[in-house]
Formats: C-alpha cells, structure tokens, sequence
C-alpha cells in the first residue's frame, strides 16, 4: 500500500528513536552503525561526534539508508528509509539545531554549538518502507 510522507513519518516514530545508519566508505565498503535520531520537520536529523567514521563517509558520498530494527514490541515490523545526508559542521548550524534532538546536546557537548567536535546529520528522506512482520504481513512504502 502507498503511504504518504506524513502517514509514513508517523509510522516511523512507534519503532523509537534508535536506528541503524548505512553509509558507504571511500573504498566502496558499507559501514553500519547505531543512532539516535529525531524528526526535525521533515528531514531526520542525528548528533554526531565530527570524527566518526560515518560523518567522513557521507562527507564524501551522501547516500545513507536508515534502518529501525525490528523486535516484539512492533509486531516483528520493520522501517527502513533511504536519503541522501549532509553533515552541519558550522556555528550557525549547529545553533540552529541544537534544540531539534528532543535531549540536552549539552551532555555530549558541554561547549555548546560553537564547539567543533560534534556535527549534525540531516538526512532528506527520499524513499521509505514498512515490513510488516518480517515482510510476511506485506509493505507500505513511499517515496516523493
């Protein structure tokens, strides 16, 4: 069934906030790693310390899917986004977002946004899809 971008969003948001982001290295090897995300009007958007690895491969390659996993709690369904990244590194930016996470990014950072050891993800869903029970139950998906 075809879901639209508020729908799916929506759906999203019963799995928590915990994913599973999907970049690509330089050497064309995929990396995968755990983040908390939050929805910042319609971009996901993540705090990242600015030296991990997934922040320098989507420097170079903007291309990320996003996974919420499944378990129990959601009927054995699953979530999974596609997008492409960019990475806030800036003052301004960081100023911007900095109240965006649902949390105090000062716990992380204590010297506030204009500290240059942690950047923002904002990530501009261009694909989504819901599995339900494993994909035995059927999909939902949407896409712009």
């Amino acid at each position: 069934m075809a879901l639209t971008f508020s729908e799916i969003k929506i759906e999203s948001q019963r799995f928590g906030r915990t994913a599973y982001v999907a970049s690509v290295s330089p050497s064309a090897m995929p990396y995968v790693s755990p983040v908390t995300f939050s929805w910042s009007g319609d971009h996901l958007l993540a705090f990242l310390a600015s030296n991990e690895t997934k922040v320098k491969n989507i420097r170079l390659n903007p291309k990320v899917s996003i996974h919420f996993a499944v378990s129990e709690t959601t009927n054995w369904d699953s979530c999974i986004f596609w997008g492409d990244a960019k990475i806030i590194d800036t003052t301004d930016g960081r100023e911007a977002l900095w109240g965006e996470m649902g949390y105090d990014c000062n716990i992380f950072e204590p010297g506030g946004p204009s500290a240059g050891t942690h950047v923002f993800m904002v990530v501009e869903v261009s694909r989504g899809l819901i599995l339900r029970n494993y994909g035995i139950g059927g999909k939902d998906s949407w896409h712009r």
